[in-house]
């Protein structure tokens, strides 16, 4: 019995070290196997034999797409390069007046981007502007520099450095100079009718005529943005402005002074340097500034002005912006009701230039009417195409008066209305471009603007 289980014993032990065996000989079979050389070409079958380097089939057009790429890869980035050119100059003035929550370059690498880019604006019934602009923008510091040419006299040319920052409080603090002429402006004169309006003196004969003229305007402004919460914003600005009007170059007979009598257009042919600090507030509840979005603005704003040199002049500035934006069906279908409101005070009787009254910009007719109160209303339906784009059907309805008693019956039946359709080009932060055909009294009237926000108001710069 001992000698059987010794056998047994003896035989277990002998059997997996006889496997290992087998499996190190099947191992190194295989591993002969592969560095065995490969089969020649004369040892397959001739189905099996390829020769050459496999390629996709080609498609009938495939030879008309190619030259097409190479066709259009130049004005392809062209316009790759110039839209976020447009986006980042977009962000810039959206860094200075919305104080973003949180601040990222758009298509930017981190630690910022460098872009040149051409510009241009038009608008129906004023000369078109082509330029170029230049911007350096890092997480701290953006500049921006632009010029701009409309043909004989008319240059714009602007400077912009801005300084960004604050974790618990975010800031932006902005320095700018800026300097303009444009040539063959239009004056309609005050109020909603001026051929009626006893306040605009025509020369005889002259009732109801536009005048034409030049200005120069010169700039110097710095402002403060800061974020005191996720909805709410305070923006305090100082400027100090020059605006030097003329008779228009080759005007004839349409010339500012031919049109009405002399002296009795306030602001012309003086030097006057006007200093102007505002402070104003904001609460917007929207989710996304750029695209389509629920939620409501509320702005309200007061400044005063005093010139620092030439013709004595003073006067306060207030006003107010209130906007709904509501969805309807779909979050990014809003229905949005508008309305704003600027009011101009003289102090002290002193006269207000003309070119300092409250005009119309949020207007998408002509924006030919001033005068010391300016009220406009709008209703806009807006919709999203595609993550960047959207588009937008508008009315608006615009009036002037000399104040809040001025408004009448026939003042209200005199108001000028506007309609039309839009398309937008945007981010999540910021309106990249606006297009826009409306139909108006006037006529219709055509508006392409590259990297200004219209969400909101700014006098410094609009007016």
């Amino acid at each position: 019995m001992r000698h059987l289980l010794t056998a047994v014993l003896v035989l277990l032990l002998a059997l997996p070290a006889k496997a290992q065996d087998t499996e190190a000989q099947d191992t190194e079979a295989q591993d002969t196997e592969a560095q065995a050389p490969p089969e020649t070409d004369s040892e397959l079958e001739p189905d099996q034999i390829v020769t050459g380097i496999e390629a996709p089939e080609r498609e009938p057009g495939d030879a008309a797409r190619d030259v097409g790429n190479v066709l259009l890869w130049l004005p392809r980035n062209i316009i790759d390069y110039t839209f976020r050119g447009a986006t980042a100059a977009a962000t810039l003035v959206a860094d200075e007046q919305l104080v973003p929550r949180y601040r990222k370059a758009v298509g930017a690498p981190k630690g910022g981007d460098f872009f040149v880019f051409p510009t241009l604006f038009v608008d129906t019934g004023k000369t078109f502007s082509i330029g170029a602009r230049m911007i350096t923008d890092t997480d701290n510091i953006a500049t921006s520099q632009r010029f701009g040419y409309g043909g004989g006299e008319d240059i714009v040319s602007e400077s912009r450095v801005l300084f960004k920052g604050g974790q618990r409080l975010p800031f932006a603090v902005s320095l700018e100079a800026y300097y303009e002429i444009e040539s063959d402006l239009k004056y309609h004169g005050v109020g909603l009718t001026p051929e009626r309006d006893p306040r605009n003196r025509y020369r005889n004969g002259r009732d109801g005529a536009v005048g034409l003229y030049t200005e120069q305007h010169v700039r110097g402004l710095g402002s403060l943005g800061l974020r005191l919460a996720p909805r709410y914003e305070f923006f305090l600005s100082a400027s100090l402005a020059r605006r030097q009007v003329e008779d228009a170059e080759d005007a004839g007979a349409e010339a500012l002074s031919q049109v009405f009598v002399p002296g009795s257009v306030a602001g012309v042919n003086k030097r006057t340097w006007i200093g102007y600090v505002e402070m104003s507030a904001r609460f917007d509840s929207r989710k996304y500034r750029g695209r389509p979005s629920p939620g409501a603005l509320v702005e309200g704003y007061v400044g005063g002005a005093r010139s620092t040199e030439g013709e004595d002049v003073g006067f306060m500035r207030m006003g107010w912006r209130a906007a709904g934006f509501i969805p309807i069906y779909r979050k990014t279908n809003i229905f949005s009701p508008r309305v704003v409101i600027d009011r101009l005070l003289p102090l002290n009787g002193l006269p207000v230039p003309f070119n300092e009254l409250p005009r119309q910009p949020d207007f998408r007719g002509f924006d030919t009417r001033r005068d010391l109160l300016s009220v406009v209303a709008s209703v806009d339906y807006t919709w999203q195409l595609v993550r960047f784009m959207g588009t937008r059907l508008f009315v608006d309805a615009a009036t002037v008066s000399d104040g809040f008693a001025g408004f009448s019956t026939d003042t209200l039946s005199d108001t000028r209305f506007a309609g039309g359709v839009g398309f937008d080009f945007y981010t999540d932060t910021t309106l990249i471009a606006q297009l826009a055909i409306a139909m108006a009294e006037e006529g219709p009237r055509l508006l392409l603007s590259i990297g200004v926000p219209e969400g909101f108001g700014d006098r410094q710069h609009r007016d």
